[in-house]
């Protein structure tokens, strides 16, 4: 695997989801998961719902915490916010999820061309 690519990924401006009982934002999108910005930590290795609505439909997935790390988020008053970038990767993809997350990544990847 060391020779093989990373899949792309895309950037979903103002995008938002819900993990759990909290809404988060989209940092970026691939095909086989989503980098979130939320306001609180998670364990990785954790599973959590989450709901993650996009043009072609919303997706009520089982996402597994890869990695979460703390950031500060510049607020325009120069105060800084502690957040975390939280990695999620898809757990047991239905093909009707994945088309979805398929058609989101193409729709992107063509119109920045």
């Amino acid at each position: 695997m060391p020779n093989e690519l990373r899949r792309r990924r895309i950037v979903i401006l103002g995008a938002r989801v819900q993990l759990a009982t909290a809404v988060a934002d989209v940092v970026n999108l691939s095909r086989t998961g989503v980098l979130i910005q939320a306001g609180q930590d998670l364990s990785v290795g954790s599973e959590w719902p989450l709901v993650l609505e996009l043009n072609e439909g919303a997706l009520m997935r089982l996402q597994r915490v890869v990695r979460s790390t703390p950031v500060q988020i510049p607020l325009d008053n120069g105060v800084l916010q502690k957040r975390y970038a939280i990695a999620l990767a898809f757990v047991r993809m239905s093909a009707e999820a994945q088309v979805i997350i398929d058609q989101a990544c193409e729709r992107v990847e063509l119109n920045e061309r």
